[in-house]
């Protein structure tokens, strides 16, 4: 078919058919976001009912527990190594060249699969974010549309990040995030048209998934001060301390996907690697439930300070490594949502601290911590200083702190400038190239022998 939309030049307002061709987009990709965030409830729901299983104290049980929770990584792992290996992981990768690379006929196998796997990974218990698999089902779906619907979209290149930007908006009901992402992440060129198409794009799934969910916050918190100068510098400690437990993170992140990829040169061995860690995710499961999945109680507990320090600092321990070796085994899920979590337990353990030594603070330094935590962790692994700074303040409506996130974003960059280490994705492609360089010659000599 036809495309009914025309090269525009970088200055002229869309035209009417591609007007139209980017609401289709925001509206398509919004309702698979909205779809995705059914199956990660269910997700959540069904690894809860596990757990209530787990009550029952019977060593039946327990085993069986494992057992499930060992058969739902493997079959995550499993169909994204043998269907759809573009599926793995965020698939933020894969979308930077989806373009080129994926039809559309792949990109409906990217989508169920994703789904699916996504449904199984949660489910055993994967502390894994959904914003990765929304931004690849967003730009999946857009290669879809542009393929089989009116052919409104001219450039296929511009489809992909609409709809990835799209996705993204949607997983966190914040638009502007959405829109920031596809130019500092996904690295689209900036124009006065291609600010304009993002936005509007982005706003429409948005307006989808608030349709579904209502105008809610992510994360709510609320600040009635204002913070004096001489407060200031205390941002620069918190932008360190998330950073230092970035660096931690990330070192932990390529070690894993260095381990995996040794030991799981093979589909049959990748998948036998996520069963026994998907069993060890159920004896977590057993013993302390609120580590795994998304942490949804360890981000309200912090945020409400119900979360105890000593609690917090343990679950920040824990889900370091629990993370890390659950995005090594590729299984499909984000990182931003993780980062988002280390962010809020680092500024929790921040503020319980500083008040431990300096005495109590006003209501609104321990929120403005949460905040700052967000902010330069996401910002400190991506190196997106733009998305982490309008993120961490759309989610949680913290407008009135925008220089506190600032100061701790630069400080957490500038750890992980000093520590030599790049972004976060910059550090996994090359563990992937490395292993893949290494992967050929064995390869060869295994045929040739």
């Amino acid at each position: 078919m036809k495309s009914l939309a025309r090269p525009p030049k970088n200055d002229q307002v869309p035209s009417l058919p591609e007007q139209a061709g980017m609401i289709l987009i925001g509206v398509f990709a919004g309702g698979l976001a909205v779809a995705f965030h059914a199956v990660i409830n269910l997700a959540e729901t069904t690894r809860e009912e596990l757990a209530v299983l787990a009550d029952s104290h019977s060593l039946a049980a327990e085993i069986g527990i494992m057992a499930t929770c060992g058969l739902l990584a493997a079959t995550a792992v499993g169909m994204v190594r043998l269907i759809a290996p573009e599926a793995e992981g965020s698939g933020i990768a894969a979308v930077l060249v989806a373009h080129r690379a994926v039809s559309p006929s792949r990109a409906m196998r990217i989508l169920w699969v994703k789904f699916a796997a996504g449904f199984c990974g949660l489910a055993s218990g994967m502390p894994l974010g959904r914003e990765g698999p929304s931004v690849q089902i967003g730009a999946m779906a857009s290669v879809i549309l542009r393929r089989y619907g009116p052919r409104l979209i001219y450039y296929k290149t511009r489809a992909v990040h609409l709809g990835a930007a799209a996705g993204l908006a949607a997983a966190f009901n914040a638009p502007l995030s959405g829109a920031v992402f596809s130019f500092e992440m996904l690295r689209q060129p900036f124009t006065t048209r291609n600010g304009f198409e993002t936005i509007m794009v982005c706003a429409v799934a948005d307006w989808i998934c608030r349709l579904a969910h209502g105008p809610i916050l992510q994360l709510p918190i609320e600040l009635s001060g204002f913070r004096q100068i001489q407060e200031l510098p205390t941002f620069l400690l918190v932008g360190l301390w998330a950073g230092l437990v970035a660096i931690v993170f990330q070192m932990m992140v390529v070690v894993a996907a260095r381990w995996f990829h040794a030991r799981a040169r093979t589909h049959a061995a990748a998948i036998l690697v996520a069963a026994a860690w998907g069993a060890l995710l159920g004896f977590v499961l057993l013993e302390w439930p609120q580590l795994l999945g998304i942490g949804e109680e360890l981000f309200h507990g912090s945020i409400d300070r119900t979360l105890p320090i000593g609690i917090a600092a343990l679950a920040l321990a824990a889900r370091l490594p629990l993370t890390s070796i659950s995005y090594a085994s590729g299984a499909p899920g984000g990182l931003i949502v993780p980062a988002l979590l280390f962010g809020v337990l680092s500024g929790r353990i921040f503020s319980g601290g500083f008040e431990m030594l300096m005495g109590p603070q006003e209501a609104d330094f321990h929120a403005v911590c949460l905040v700052a935590g967000m902010a330069a962790s996401i910002g400190a692994l991506f190196r997106t200083p733009l998305t982490a700074t309008i993120m961490a303040v759309e989610i949680t409506g913290s407008y009135a702190c925008l220089l506190e996130i600032s100061i701790a974003y630069v400080a957490a960059h500038s750890m992980l400038g000093l520590a030599g280490l790049p972004d976060l994705y910059t550090a996994l492609g090359r563990v992937h190239t490395a292993t893949e360089s290494t992967a050929r010659p064995f390869a060869r000599r295994r045929r040739e022998g």
